[in-house]
């Protein structure tokens, strides 16, 4: 009798220390931000140039061998805060605005899929305007990429009242919002998807619609039922929430530093331009509306005016350019 009384409240200790357990890590996770930074992943990088002396400039840059389509994450410096500089690339792409973070300088840079796969030259120049200003260079290869090619027809019907004055319009709008842009990087976390399912057209294929000259796609098309939640990928300012008549329902979200993520063919709009908006949010529907004949996402990622390939952006490479908030804590702190 004793043992079996003994063991019952041996029982009820254990029970009373598991429930106790379990409302303190309650009570903690709710102490903890909705939100929280996930910390930086720190790249190896591909190339560095300069001398072993730390007070010497070097440029780093990443990934080592970039296809056709490939953003090109550089970190240069040091660079004084008196000193003005200048990246130089020759071949087709863009340059985002510059980001600066003590005495480095970040950049992502967007390789045209039109580039041809060969040898280029990448150089930074710090203070242009002077005499003896030292430039550093370095080769980049441009690696091979075969583009798939697809032929399709699209009724006459999808296009009926267009004007070439409205289109000219359209575009107007979708360039400001893509020139519209924060100094700095707006995102705290990896990118996510955002819309899971079939990529029916990938990026940068090449496609040939009613006999008309080939293009190549600008962004990757996925396939899903009309009404499907799109979300943000990650954090950014809505720059264009309207009706355009080729990408229908279109929303544009400016991340920072010259990247920007487009959506279009959208059902509905959830989002209005001027919003912030925090990764996973909703921001619309998937839909047809535009030049489409069937529901699906149109999902392009640009440096610039320049289109990237989106599933890049999977990789989360952009987390080795340190968020504001750093920039914030060490200006802060001097």
């Amino acid at each position: 009798m004793e043992f079996r009384k003994g063991k019952f409240i041996f029982s009820l200790a254990v029970i009373f220390l598991l429930v106790s357990v379990f409302f303190f890590l309650l009570w903690d996770a709710a102490m903890i931000p909705a939100v929280e930074p996930e910390p930086m992943r720190r790249i190896t990088p591909a190339f560095s140039m300069g001398t072993e002396d730390p007070a010497e400039a070097k440029i780093i840059f990443y990934p080592k061998n970039p296809a056709p389509g490939d953003f090109l994450i550089v970190e240069a410096g040091p660079v004084t805060n008196e000193a003005s500089f200048e990246l130089i690339i020759d071949f087709p792409g863009a340059v985002s605005s510059y980001y600066r973070l003590g005495n480095l300088l970040y950049a992502v840079i967007a390789i045209s899929y039109n580039t041809e796969p060969e040898t280029y030259q990448l150089s930074l120049q710090t203070d242009p305007a002077g005499t003896d200003s030292p430039v550093l260079e370095a080769e980049l290869i441009i690696a091979e990429k075969d583009f798939l090619t697809s032929r399709f027809s699209m009724p006459a019907s999808r296009t009926a009242g267009w004007t070439a004055e409205r289109l000219a319009e359209d575009r107007e709008k979708v360039r400001l919002a893509r020139e519209t842009t924060e100094p700095h990087p707006l995102w705290l976390q990896r990118f996510i998807s955002p819309l899971e399912g079939r990529v029916s057209s990938e990026y940068g294929a090449i496609r040939i619609i009613n006999e008309n000259p080939p293009r190549k796609h600008s962004g990757i098309d996925i396939a899903a039922e009309e009404g499907t939640p799109i979300v943000a990928p990650n954090r950014g300012i809505v720059r264009l929430a309207e009706f355009l008549l080729s990408g229908g329902n279109t929303v544009i979200i400016d991340h920072g530093i010259d990247l920007s993520s487009t959506y279009m063919h959208l059902h509905t709009i959830a989002v209005e331009e001027g919003q912030l908006v925090e990764r996973g949010e909703l921001i619309g529907t998937v839909g047809m509306t535009g030049y489409a004949t069937g529901p699906h996402l149109h999902w392009e990622v640009n440096i610039g005016q320049t289109p990237v390939n989106p599933e890049q952006l999977m990789l989360n490479e952009l987390m080795w350019i340190p968020p504001a908030y750093v920039k914030q804590k060490i200006t802060a702190g001097q």
